[in-house]
């Protein structure tokens, strides 16, 4: 019952994650005029509809993520005409100007990084952040999502007794015991409700950090800031954010970042399931780097017609040409993006099964 209440929320707030980008796309395109015939939540049979100054407002049965459906836009980027009712060409996303069309569609990824720096506001002011260990008793509070300990399956609350037969009565001798060790497979016992319970945790060596860490975080006591600097930590926080992003890419590439990787929305419901037993502030930072990389990956200035920085790399390109491209050559791109994008989905797909089941019923 717990993995399918996991699932659940996991879904929901991807649904809520992709709702917020389409609602920017919709406000920008009715800001500019343009008709939109449906604004909508989630895929599939419509469960619920209304009507609205001629635009349809519905929630469908497939409650993972939703749409927003703009006259003009498949044919100026996708090289593809629907049947809809005629319009006037101030109607249409088609003819809008260069830079209206590049607003309406970075809209999208820039509603999620207005998300992201809200949330960061809102738990900084009213959640509290973390500021010191509550004390220093070898107590797990969380397992850092992709992290060694996390795919063994650590989880909150264990109490880590003893690392290669060696004792921990202290949170700090797992750190030293972990670097004694280097990138030698550890034995870690720990207590999980009146039981132990052998983990075999190989660490990993963080190049962000310097050092081996098994990915674990101690119970630790939180803070709230004044509003002003809350104000501060969120408006600082996406540039620290996509720094670091950059940065760990740029490790996973060279092969420096040991076993860490890419999570889908199959990972990310392990982490929702641990989540659930930790302070609201885990799983509010969580939804706020979810929503960062959406607008990061979403801005990507690749020609992957599925992105939308990729869409305004070509309308841009186009303009430089002065021509458009032809409806057969949109369609082209639209499915090579697609294919890279399925490609990497099923790429990310298969470690998360791994870690999943290593995971739940890996003992």
């Amino acid at each position: 019952m717990g993995i399918i209440h996991s699932i659940w929320q996991t879904l929901l707030i991807l649904s809520l994650l992709v709702v917020v980008h389409e609602f920017g796309h919709f406000i920008t395109a009715r800001m500019f005029g343009v008709k939109v015939y449906e604004f909508a939540v989630g895929f599939g049979p419509v469960l619920w509809k209304t009507e609205h100054k001629g635009i349809q407002y519905s929630i469908r049965w497939i409650l993972l993520g939703g749409f927003c459906k703009i006259a003009g836009m498949d044919i100026a980027l996708e090289g593809e005409e629907k049947d809809e009712e005629p319009l006037r060409p101030e109607e249409s996303f088609n003819f809008l100007a260069l830079w209206k069309k590049i607003v309406v569609i970075a809209a999208g990824p820039i509603f999620n990084l207005v998300l992201a720096i809200v949330l960061v506001f809102c738990m900084a002011a009213f959640v509290g952040l973390p500021d010191s260990l509550r004390d220093d008793a070898p107590i797990v509070e969380q397992a850092l999502p992709g992290s060694p300990a996390f795919d063994a399956g650590v989880r909150p609350g264990d109490r880590i007794v003893a690392i290669n037969d060696q004792p921990v009565n202290r949170w700090q001798d797992i750190s030293a015991l972990v670097q004694k060790y280097g990138d030698k497979p550890l034995t870690v016992k720990l207590v999980r409700d009146n039981q132990t319970l052998t983990k075999t945790i190989t660490p990993m060596y963080n190049e962000l950090e310097k050092r081996y860490i098994i990915g674990i975080n101690p119970v630790s006591e939180f803070k709230r800031t004044s509003v002003g600097e809350a104000v501060k930590i969120a408006l600082k926080f996406p540039w620290g954010f996509t720094e670091s992003v950059i940065k760990t890419f740029q490790l996973m590439f060279t092969g420096k970042l040991g076993g860490a990787g890419l999570m889908g929305p199959i990972g990310m419901i392990s982490i929702v399931e641990q989540n659930a037993n930790l302070p609201l502030y885990y799983t509010l930072y969580w939804v706020v780097q979810i929503s960062m990389f959406l607008f990061l990956f979403n801005m990507l200035p690749l020609p992957l017609p599925l992105l939308d920085g990729g869409w305004i790399v070509i309308l841009l390109i186009e303009r430089l040409l002065r021509r458009e491209f032809t409806p057969e050559q949109k369609a082209a791109a639209q499915m090579f993006g697609m294919v890279a994008v399925l490609l990497l989905g099923a790429f990310i797909a298969y470690g998360d099964i791994l870690r999943f089941v290593k995971r739940f019923f890996g003992g």
